[in-house]
């Protein structure tokens, strides 16, 4: 039987700091020019917040994945950190001062979701059209 080898998932390990969210940026921005996407406006904003949460919130290194689901063609962007804490939609209260990111975001995306890790932490995972 021959063996069959997965492509391999694009994937970047950053840091927990500042300058996180605009290295995510650039390389989502990346992959889905790779795939002929000239809009990448989505996925920008998506892994923003993805990875700024994750640094705020979460703990460890920040990885972050992108792919393409082969069942709907549709982008899977996946964050992953090893902060114990799962992400909570807000409210979308005007007097806030945060709290509206993940609001937005979910209004972006065909969906999303958080899954744990056996390693610790969890991934928060979002599927976007292109």
């Amino acid at each position: 039987m021959p063996t069959i080898l997965a492509p391999e998932v694009p994937t970047l390990v950053l840091n927990p700091t500042d300058r996180a969210p605009a290295l995510a940026r650039r390389f989502v921005a990346e992959r889905l020019r790779a795939w002929g996407h000239r809009d990448d406006y989505i996925g920008r904003v998506v892994v923003t917040e993805l990875v700024t949460n994750a640094y705020r919130h979460g703990a460890g290194f920040i990885v972050v994945r992108v792919f393409r689901d082969e069942r709907d063609g549709l982008a899977v962007i996946e964050v992953w950190d090893h902060g114990p804490g799962l992400p909570v939609v807000g409210s979308g209260d005007h007097d806030s001062t945060s709290g509206r990111g993940l609001l937005m975001m979910s209004r972006l995306v065909r969906d999303w979701g958080t899954r744990r890790t056996t390693e610790g932490g969890k991934i928060v995972w979002t599927k976007c059209a292109l």
